[in-house]
């Protein structure tokens, strides 16, 4: 019995179930489904005859739908499902859908026209489904026209449940990191590459990632940080507009839309990786070193 339930724990870590959020599981397919009465009775109802009485806090309890007694064992009669000739019911169209949202995203980034109302945009906007997994929308910290911006992966489990940017053990090897180089991060402006955690901490899809970007682009350019420093591919593929591998150990121009000119920006491995080798350690460095030089060179 123990070997099962583990066996349980283990597949359910696999499919990415990692956070409870109710006490009682919810089928959230069903829950869209317009209540059926002889489904709803069924699922209050054990085996034989006895009365059949809704919990007060059913996720599933429909209120005006009173309950009655019944003889013998109702059939189990599971919702119907229209034929796929029904109109309503036919596949949407998955690329015109991502469009939609993707100019949704543009057009309600561009409508902020201050941090605050960029991240109330943000913890409204419903067109992107890892807001309605993830438990908190990381929105950048720091400063206004900060020295400058950096920018790590996609939220990890530490930064979904405290709701703050590099937190956690991440966050603890950023810090030794800027200490390194005389640096605090109370000066510095960071964020995340996207909004809100993937499911599980599974890479985002491309659709999530082009969905998120109008986001990430209008941070940077209300908060108008003087350079950039991207820790991991993502942050630097959403910036820069490529899949294949990014060359390291120099400064580029990356240009971002409402901003008069092109920020520096310079890609280095993510914090979290300081312990992976001494080549990511020793990558590492030499990376902070220019950063270092960067920041003595315009003050």
């Amino acid at each position: 019995m123990m070997d099962g339930a583990l066996s349980l724990l283990r597949l359910y870590a696999e499919w990415g179930v990692d956070t409870a959020v109710e006490d009682t599981p919810i089928d959230h397919r069903l829950a869209r489904l317009a209540p059926i009465p002889a489904y709803q009775e069924s699922l209050h109802q054990g085996q034989g005859h006895q009365d059949v009485t809704p919990q007060r806090h059913s996720p599933h309890a429909t209120p005006g739908i009173q309950p009655r007694k019944t003889v013998g064992t109702p059939a189990f009669a599971p919702p119907q499902r229209p034929p796929a000739s029904s109109p309503t019911h036919q596949p949407a169209a998955g690329p015109a859908l991502l469009a939609d949202s993707v100019a949704q995203a543009h057009a309600v980034a561009a409508a902020a026209t201050t941090p605050d109302s960029l991240r109330t945009a943000l913890e409204q906007f419903d067109s992107c489904s890892l807001r309605i997994t993830a438990m908190h929308t990381i929105f950048p910290e720091g400063p206004m026209h900060a020295p400058l911006m950096i920018i790590g992966e996609a939220p990890d489990a530490d930064e979904d449940r405290s709701g703050h940017v590099f937190s956690g053990r991440s966050g603890t090897l950023l810090d030794q990191m800027l200490s390194a180089i005389g640096l605090a991060r109370d000066s510095l402006l960071l964020a995340t590459a996207l909004p809100w955690r993937p499911p599980g901490g599974r890479p985002p899809t491309d659709a999530e990632r082009r969905i998120c970007q109008p986001f990430l682009e209008r941070a940077i350019a209300l908060f108008a940080p003087q350079r950039l420093l991207l820790c991991g591919r993502l942050p630097a593929h959403l910036l820069m507009g490529t899949n294949k591998a990014l060359p390291r150990r120099s400064w580029q121009s990356v240009s971002v839309a409402g901003l008069p000119a092109p920020v520096p920006a310079l890609i280095m491995r993510h914090p979290l990786q300081l312990r992976a080798s001494p080549t990511a350690r020793k990558d590492i460095w030499n990376d902070l070193l220019l950063v270092a030089q960067m920041l003595q060179q315009n003050g």
